[in-house]
Formats: C-alpha cells, structure tokens, sequence
C-alpha cells in the first residue's frame, strides 16, 4: 500500500527476475498463444493479510502479497529485525499512502528466495507505519501476468506469449466461455506496474486499485458522496479507525450501495467501506481489497491490459452479506485441478474460508487438514476457528496440542496466554508470556502484543521495557499515540515516573485527539498525583465519550471521595459495580 511521489529506475530487480526464473511453456486456448508458468507462490491467509514464505538470506520470512504497493517496501522495525542495512534513498523520494507522506530509506536482500530461485539484492523502501510484515510490492509482482486466486490459496506468475495471444481468453479455468471481463486503465507512468481498473458505484465512475495488501475493499468519502451514498442516512453505521503505512488514522463507515459494476459483473444491495481520507495519488478513489480478490478468480493479463475472472460465491466485501443472483458463481472448488489434493491445500482452503466469515467451512478443511498432518500450524489454525465458533475448551485443547508439537510457536504462545487471561488462569498466561518475550525481537509487533497482555495480566511492569523499545524504534507510526497511551496506562497502573507518564498521554492526546481511551489514562495519572481536580476533569471527559466505561466511572469516584466529595464519589463507584460488578478487584492489586 506504499505509494510513491517519484519513482525509482527500474533495474537489475527485474531483469533478475526474468532470468532466474525457469519457463514451463504449456499450448493455451489460442492456436498460436502459449503461456510460460514461472511458478505459484502459496498463498496463506493470515486474518486479512494475503501472505506467503521467502527466503531473505537464507531464513524463511513471511511477507505480505501486496499488488497495491508500487514497490517492495518494510517498515524500519522489519529492516532491523532483518538485519538490514538502511541506505538513503535517492534525493526527493517519498512514500505517500492513506494516512499521508513520510520518509523513505531503502535496503537491499542480498539473496531473495522465492519460486525455488535466490534473487540477488533485490531493493526494498524503508518508512512508513509499521503493519508487521514487509511487503512484495508490484514491481516484483506483476513483471508479467497474475493468476490469483486466493480462496485456494495461490498466486501464478504468468506470460502469455505468441501471435494469437492478444485475442485469446486467459480464463482458462472458467467453464463455457463464462467469465467476466475489465480493461486495465493505462498510466503515465510506465514504472508503475499496479493495476487500475473504473468500476461504477450505483452508475457513477469511481477509478480504483486491485489492491491484495487492503485488508478490506475502501472507497474515499469524496467518491462516496459523488456516487450518492449520503453518510448520514439510515442504515449507515459508524466503524472503526483505519491506518495505512502514513501517520494518520481516518474514521470508517459502513455503507449500503445500490449497485457496483465492475467491467461485466454487477452486484446488486451490497455494503461497502468508506473512509474519511484519500488515497495518496489523484488516479486512486478505491481499493478493491482483499475481500475482492477471495470472492474472485483473477488472471491479470498486463499483456493485453485487461482482467478476466470470476466469482467464487460467497460475499464480496467485508461485512456484506452474500450477493444475489446477480453475480452467482461461476465455479466450485471441485470445478477444476486446483482442487484440494493436500493438507497443506486444505489448510489454505480453511484459512481463505476464515477470513471470509466462513467458519463451519472453514472448520470442516481444518479437521481434514489434521487428519492428514495433524502438525503444530493446522492445529493453531482451527483453533482459531474454535474461537470464532465459541468452542473455547476445544480452542485450548488444539492451542496446547500446537505447543505440544512446537513450543516456540510464538502466535499459539500468546493466542493461549489471552484465553488462559479470559480464565483468570493468571500463572499460566504469565507463564506463556515469559517463554514468547524472549523468543520475539525487540520493538516488533508482536513484542508489542506481550506488552498489552502483561498489562492484562497484572504486570504492568514487566510490560514497560517492551513499550520502551517499541516506541523508540517507531517515533512516527500511525499507531505511536495508541502505544503512548499505552506506556501512559502501565506507568500509571505501576505507579512509576507519572509526570513521564502524563507526558506521554498529553503527546497521545496531541496527536491523535481526545478519544476516551487516552482522557481515562490521563485521569488515572492525575489520580496517582494527587491533582483531583484535573483527574476529575479528565474522567467526566472521558465518560461524556464513553458513558458506559466502567473503568473511567471507578476512578471518577476515587477522585471525587479525595477531593472531599464523598457522597458524589460513592456514587459513581456504586454506578461503576452496577457496570462491572468486579471493577474493585480488577482495580485492587494496583493499590489505587
């Protein structure tokens, strides 16, 4: 999702691509049209994260599938934890995405092992918001053709070649000539490899990005409002905040649209995201996310500069129900080759059905998965699905088996510790949080979720040094005033270095704006200092955002009996227990 001011020469990257990788020509439908396969990226989903393994020196590295971003690119957290080395980047180059623009830096892979061949020094753009995994970019990507069809969890890199094969139907896998079909928009740029297409939101032309790295499909509230979709109407909810690789958060909304056109298929009463914010370049009014692309077969023909696919059933855009018979499916999984043969093959299938909202489907590909290679990553898998289903004894039986199998799991490690918290098994979530701290690397993502959960576990100490690292190595992220907020909490909840600590929630609230959240840590710090007036004013504006925070009403009454409001203060602590009847014991081992 990194979008770039400038771009970069295109050099060895590419050319080394072609090369290294060995064509298997295979005849196609054309009389003289014959496509070289240079091989299939497997595809794992991992929420709503398209991602697969490469090698970068060696060692296997998940990234990110990301056909939205103009080049490779990792947040500097990644290049550390990669042992990179951070060059500058050429004069004047900036990335820009949804959130805004920032600084670039750029460092190099010196051996990139993907499709069975090692690449040499292949360049990536170091900046922006850190999303926890580096991204393959779409000058990588789309070098050639793309086959991706992420509900069965592949990705083909592909070249149509020879004299038929401008007229030729690059669906091959769709039955009966039954197939749906857009023109690629063509750009100034001849560096920019993304794909571009015009869809039609309820008639209106809206220009949009195929984009794998969205977590889901977004269209900007000024195309919203140019297609008729008036947020302020009945049956428009609000949602949450959503981040890019820039520094700033926008509001999301779900909205109902009428009807959405891209090339010859049309979905009629659906839901969309639409967000508060802009899309970096002015060619750029929507994302076609990933939800789009696990509802569809596509084959990007950049040869012929159109886009063949069809639609695989099911919805089409996160939290939309499915479509009508408007846009039924043009083929089931037992339709062609690409059927599941394997465990690994089912496993993917699972994880596709899961971030589609499809657990029971889900659930019957992982339990086959098992059966045929009952291995620590498909156990960790269906407990997932567990959890969704509410299955919760089931979930913890599967996350044990996980860690039987490979105890230096660090996701099953902290997936378990959060349902040993929801337990109040305190020692064995405190236990699994030990093992993962020492296994994770300092100021990564996940470093920072051990952090979150040692506050959840009563330790807000141990969580600390965490944050420290975290922040440090992220001094202008879109998450930096949550993590703020964070380390403002922990230190407030601890009782150590509160002036540091209200510092830290004033910069939080500085940046990001006085959400309840950060007022209800400020009102905790001006409560350990004694500023009773201030904490009073902090939590009656916390409260007026969040009225039902049970939290804020608790130390609300704290502040008011210290100030000499007694009868006001009992008040509120009485209506904080009607809200949380164990608010005192969740509060009791911090001695407030």
């Amino acid at each position: 999702m990194s979008k770039l001011w400038r771009c970069p020469p295109m050099n060895a990257i590419t050319a080394g691509v072609f090369l290294a990788f060995a064509s298997n020509s295979a005849a196609h439908a054309a009389t003289d049209c014959k496509v070289s396969d240079f091989g299939t990226l497997p595809v794992d989903m991992t929420g709503e994260q398209a991602t697969t393994i490469v090698k970068v020196n060696g060692e296997n590295t998940r990234f990110i599938l990301d056909t939205g971003a103009f080049f490779n690119s990792m947040s500097k957290a990644n290049a550390d934890a990669l042992q990179l080395r951070r060059e500058a980047a050429p004069f004047g180059l900036r990335g820009r995405g949804i959130g805004g623009d920032f600084s670039l830096q750029v460092a190099r892979i010196k051996e990139f092992g993907i499709l069975g061949t090692s690449l040499r020094d292949i360049e990536f753009l170091v900046g922006g918001s850190d999303i926890g995994m580096p991204l393959i970019g779409a000058n990588l990507l789309d070098f050639a053709d793309l086959d991706i069809d992420l509900a069965r969890g592949k990705l083909r890199m592909m070249k149509a070649q020879g004299r038929d094969c401008d007229r030729a139907s690059m669906a091959y896998w769709a039955k009966n000539g039954d197939y749906e079909v857009v023109e690629l928009r063509r750009l100034d740029n001849p560096n920019d490899r993304r794909s571009f297409v015009t869809v039609f939101i309820n008639g209106k032309p809206v220009k949009a990005l195929l984009d794998t790295g969205a977590y889901a499909t977004l269209l900007t509230r000024k195309a919203a409002n140019s297609a008729g979709i008036d947020l302020d109407s009945p049956g428009v909810e609000s949602s949450y905040i959503t981040y890019g690789l820039g520094t700033k958060g926008y509001k999301t909304w779900t909205a109902p649209v009428d009807t959405f056109t891209v090339g010859t298929e049309t979905i009629q009463h659906s839901k969309m995201q639409v967000f508060d914010g802009t899309i970096s370049d002015d060619y750029t009014e929507m994302l076609l996310g990933v939800d789009f692309f696990l509802a569809h077969h596509l084959f990007i023909a950049n040869s012929q500069h159109k886009v063949y696919f069809t639609y695989n059933g099911g919805r089409v855009f996160t939290l939309a129900k499915p479509p009508g018979q408007s846009a039924s499916p043009q083929t089931s999984p037992g339709d062609d080759k690409d059927t599941p043969k394997n465990a690994d093959d089912l496993a993917r299938l699972g994880q596709a059905h899961l971030s589609r909202g499809e657990s029971a489907a889900a659930l019957a590909d992982l339990d086959e998965a098992i059966r045929l290679a009952p291995n620590a990553a498909n156990y960790l898998v269906r407990a997932r699905v567990h959890l969704i289903l509410d299955q919760l004894n089931a979930a913890l039986a599967d996350l044990d088996k996980s860690l039987e199998l490979d105890p230096t799991n660090v996701e099953a490690l902290l997936l378990r510790a959060q349902q040993r918290l929801t337990r109040e098994d305190l020692t064995g979530a405190k236990g699994d949080l030990e093992v993962a701290r020492h296994l994770v690397t300092a100021a990564s993502e996940q470093a920072r979720a051990i952090a979150t959960l040692y506050i959840a576990a009563d330790q807000p100490d141990e969580a600390l040094p965490l944050l420290d690292d975290w922040i440090r190595a992220h001094g202008n992220d879109a998450s930096l005033g949550s993590a703020l907020n964070q380390r403002c909490w922990a230190r407030g909840l601890a009782n150590q270095m509160l002036d540091r600590a209200r510092d830290d929630c004033n910069t939080a609230i500085k940046r990001d704006g006085p959400n309840a959240a950060y007022l209800d840590s400020l009102g905790l710090i001006e409560l350990r200092l004694k500023n009773y007036a201030a904490a009073i004013n902090a939590y009656e504006q916390a409260l007026a955002k969040s009225p039902r925070a049970a939290g804020s009403r608790y130390g609300l009454g704290l502040a008011k009996i210290r100030s000499g409001r007694v009868d006001d203060g009992n008040a509120d602590l009485a209506a904080a227990k009607t809200l949380e009847t164990k608010i005192q014991e969740r509060f009791a081992p911090f001695n407030l």
